[in-house]
């Protein structure tokens, strides 16, 4: 047996992706709580309960065939689980009555088509023409054909058979764990490793809500929130440092400029550009050639007397 642990593949939470589906649903799909028996909260497009159109008012029960045209799709609540059905599927559920007059979801069988769950306490029993999945206490997307079946453990815990026994997998996990499980071997395989596709966490935390729980999707991302925020300060000052060094490169720059030549020259060389300044020689100032010496008094005689 092979036990899968946890993945973290690229499908996170978006909370504004999150308001806008729960917007879709309606408010009646956001009551808290624990949910109504066998109770349909969404109906789209063209769904039939054993051959009969669904509508708001229908009860989901045990051994109902329940099937979704194409662009349709059906949310129901059983118990603790809840359930949303992708177009062209066909399902059949088995909710046997538990002691007390409560009401779970046994096993189901999906022989066709995309249906997103989240399952209370309890061991659950999942079908397809490919697979065999007993889960507890977990949130999955499955889809079947009749030569594969698509499988992700969203959270929880699911062990994975194929149909002929050949293969079997534990997968444990927090974050979507997804496997294809074929009908005839795939390079030597009956069960492998595949991507996260065609479900969201928005769509799990929407279902959890339903039946009166947190998901831990939910809480995976709370935690992610918090992490972030207490990032932040640092981040911040860090851009105000890198923000800052531009202005003290300016102001380095506006120095009071020289008044006298010789300042002038006795000043380093600075460039006009951000940066460290070049390193420029600096020459020496030329040396004053000396004054030419006065010039020599002229001899003059007095002027010769005439006796």
């Amino acid at each position: 047996m092979v036990v899968d642990h946890e993945a973290e593949p690229n499908c996170s939470l978006d909370r504004r992706g999150f308001v806008a589906a729960s917007a879709a649903l309606g408010a009646a799909l956001l009551l808290p709580g624990v949910a109504r028996s066998a109770s349909v909260r969404l109906v789209e497009g063209s769904v039939r309960v054993n051959g009969k159109p669904a509508t708001r008012a229908t009860r989901v029960r045990a051994g109902d065939l329940v099937e979704t045209g194409p662009d349709s799709k059906l949310v129901f609540v059983v118990g603790q689980d809840a359930f949303l059905l992708r177009a062209g599927s066909s399902l059949r559920l088995e909710t046997p009555p538990t002691p007390g007059g409560k009401v779970a979801t046994a096993g189901i069988r999906l022989d066709s088509g995309g249906l997103l769950a989240v399952f209370g306490k309890g061991r659950r029993l999942i079908q397809t023409a490919t697979a065999t999945a007993t889960i507890r206490g977990t949130g999955v997307y499955l889809e079947a054909t009749a030569d594969q079946t698509y499988f992700c453990t969203c959270y929880g815990e699911v062990e994975l058979r194929d149909k002929t026994g050949a293969e079997r997998k534990l997968v444990v996990t927090g974050y979507h764990a997804p496997n294809m499980i074929y009908s005839h071997a795939v390079d030597g395989r009956m069960l492998a490793a595949a991507s996260v596709k065609d479900h969201t966490d928005v769509e799990l935390i929407m279902l959890d809500t339903l039946v009166g729980r947190t998901s831990p999707l939910a809480r995976r991302q709370q935690a992610q929130e918090a992490e972030t925020k207490s990032a932040q300060p640092e981040a911040v000052s860090e851009e105000t440092a890198t923000a800052a060094q531009p202005e003290v490169q300016s102001k380095r720059r506006r120095k009071k400029a020289p008044s006298h030549p010789a300042e002038a020259e006795a000043l380093p060389f600075e460039s006009s550009s951000a940066g460290p300044a070049p390193d420029v020689p600096v020459e020496s100032a030329p040396k004053p050639n000396p004054p030419p010496p006065p010039p020599e008094p002229e001899l003059r005689l007095p002027p010769a007397r005439l006796d």
